[in-house]
């Protein structure tokens, strides 16, 4: 996240009164938020599997993190003409948590001319974890992609499977194995 939305932006004195609190009261939990999970959770398992985990943060925020959020975000949507490095920004056009318009802003603003944007339909906001099978694969699959372009990861694999395939040879050979490839 890189920017907060306008559309869920707190009015203008808001973050300030915030900023003020979190000096003395950093961690009491008092910010109102909604809960999330079903929000971006697409799969009925999934939602009970993320339900029931133990790490799960259930209570509302605390002062001094949203007060962080504030700040850092910010700080980054001041310098998203700053950036000037390779990446990919991975959003779902209908994400109820944050807006995609923000990853579309970045990538129109960013100074690199390495830079990805794949915007999905209707896979909600966490794109790796809580969707169906089938969409998480497509998400890793563009991942994947995306790295093994950069990175001569295709040439460096297929040059690995031949690698292997001399080994088990030379292997199979040695231990008098009779195989057909």
């Amino acid at each position: 996240m890189c920017k907060i939305s306008d559309c869920v932006r707190p009015r203008w004195l808001i973050p300030h009164i915030l900023t003020f609190l979190a000096r003395f009261f950093p961690t009491l939990p008092v910010v109102p938020t909604l809960d999330l999970l079903f929000k971006f959770v697409k799969v009925p398992r999934k939602k009970l599997i993320a339900s029931m985990n133990p790490l799960r943060y259930r209570g509302k925020p605390r002062l001094g993190t949203v007060v962080e959020l504030l700040r850092v975000t910010d700080f980054l949507n001041q310098r998203l003409s700053d950036v000037n490095l390779p990446f990919i920004v991975l959003h779902d056009s209908v994400d109820a948590v944050t807006d995609p318009d923000v990853s579309r802003e970045l990538s129109r603003e960013a100074k690199s001319f390495d830079k990805t944007i794949k915007v999905y339909d209707g896979m909600m906001h966490s794109l790796l974890f809580r969707q169906t099978d089938e969409n998480v694969e497509i998400v890793r699959n563009d991942v994947l992609s995306w790295l093994l372009a950069r990175s001569g990861g295709e040439k460096r694999l297929q040059r690995r499977r031949f690698q292997d395939f001399v080994l088990l040879t030379v292997l199979m050979q040695h231990q008098n194995v009779k195989c057909t490839v």
